[in-house]
């Protein structure tokens, strides 16, 4: 029996690819051609379907092709069970997102990200290391939502009543902040756990990793900070604050200001490695990403792999390759030239794709 994948996708009015209709391998697809060509835009068109928005930076409109007012994405995706559930999202260039499941609407995003969960390594890998905590943020909770049930519900319990009493902060209308204290303590203490849970089991499939692909770099490992002053609890971090959050008009501590570290013998992984070594390590924590998706979920995540040779080595590169084959999971990945990654597939299942301006031509 086939591995859950993306069967069929077709994309209309999505950057510069205006009618696009494609029947995808299980295994390898490879999609080559010139810059600006439109190779990319195939993989945020899965990221789309899969969670509304882009993986690359730019407002959300941006997605819709030029002087058209919607772009749409269409998939038929493969349970591995026999199962064919159909996705389906529009955006509207005034700003309307509307989901559908097995022709259904769908009131949640959630549902698509839960039967088409992907992986992306991209290149802007770099920022997961070396950019803000925000996206190390998303990045952690991409993972936990697709290994804890009750994740979403909890975040959005502690989001609701954080708007809320930033709310109240910024107005002075807070006779009494207990409430929402309360509120952020019950959700803040259940959303930490679980991001630490997954933080250790990313750490230990990193290490794994690590070793298989470049075993020079050791000692590496994750770290969660919490988003308050260690040894202390949330409530004393909360109550502690409440006086300068008064002036400020905003919560200061809290799980809104997590953040993931990737240490290397202890120290910060982007002050000790060099450009290279980064990219390896980063390559490797969306591995793990995957693997850890893959253990937890019914739903093998597909992965998206934007010019690998433009991120890594050809050593590094062929290792990537080697792995992500022998996962049997679903992967779509671009490159200017077809033997820049073919001869590292060595063979495997797939289907090459060429892209000339944003036309999609299939080798038979």
């Amino acid at each position: 029996m086939l591995p859950h994948h993306l069967q069929q996708l077709q994309i209309h009015c999505l950057r510069n690819l205006e009618s696009i209709s494609l029947t995808l391998s299980p295994g390898g697809n490879f999609f080559f051609g010139a810059n600006g060509a439109g190779k990319t835009s195939v993989l945020e068109a899965v990221h789309f379907l899969s969670t509304g928005r882009s993986f690359r930076a730019g407002p959300a409109r941006s997605l819709i092709t030029h002087e058209r007012e919607v772009c749409r994405v269409v998939g038929r995706v493969s349970m591995g069970s026999g199962l064919v559930v159909p996705l389906g999202i529009e955006r509207q260039r005034d700003g309307v997102l509307a989901a559908r499941v097995a022709g259904q609407s769908a009131g949640s995003l959630s549902l698509l990200a839960e039967r088409l969960p992907v992986v992306v390594l991209d290149t802007e890998t770099l920022s997961l290391v070396t950019g803000a905590p925000e996206g190390r943020r998303k990045f952690l909770d991409g993972t936990v939502f697709h290994v804890e049930q009750s994740f979403l519900d909890v975040w959005r319990r502690y989001q609701r009543a954080l708007k809320q009493r930033n709310a109240g902060l910024r107005h002075g209308t807070l006779d009494s902040d207990s409430a929402w204290r309360d509120e952020l303590v019950s959700a803040g203490e259940i959303l930490t756990a679980a991001r630490q849970k997954v933080v250790d089991a990313l750490s230990d499939q990193l290490q794994v990793i690590i070793a298989e692909l470049s075993p020079g770099l050791d000692a590496i490992a994750l770290l969660l900070r919490q988003g308050w002053e260690s040894g202390k609890t949330l409530t004393e971090a909360l109550n502690q604050s409440l006086d300068s959050d008064q002036r400020q008009g905003f919560t200061q501590s809290g799980p809104h200001r997590a953040d993931l570290r990737v240490l290397v013998a202890g120290r910060p992984a982007a002050d000790v490695l060099s450009r290279g070594q980064l990219k390896v390590v980063v390559s490797a924590l969306r591995l793990a990403q995957g693997r850890l998706v893959s253990a937890q979920n019914a739903a093998q995540p597909v992965y998206l792999i934007d010019d690998l040779v433009a991120e890594l080595d050809a050593d590094h590169a062929n290792r990537v390759c080697e792995m992500l084959a022998s996962s049997k999971a679903q992967v779509l990945m671009t490159a200017v030239e077809p033997n820049q990654l073919l001869n590292w597939w060595q063979g495997r299942d797939g289907k090459v794709f060429h892209v000339e301006q944003g036309k999609i031509f299939s080798d038979p």
